[in-house]
């Protein structure tokens, strides 16, 4: 199996078979599938990808 990115655009991670799917994307936080909503900076990955 290939390594997937993160759908979220400003994400860097790449996402296994623990991501959590999204209309059909997957995502490597919940932070990232909801799009940031809930005011968070980053992904809990070490990246700002919330900013």
């Amino acid at each position: 199996m290939s390594q997937q990115q993160c759908a979220c655009p400003k994400c860097d991670c790449s996402v296994d078979s623990q991501a959590i799917e999204k209309n059909g994307q997957k995502f490597c936080s919940e932070s990232c599938a909801i799009g940031h909503t809930d005011g968070s900076t980053g992904c809990g990955h070490n990246c700002s990808c919330g900013k």
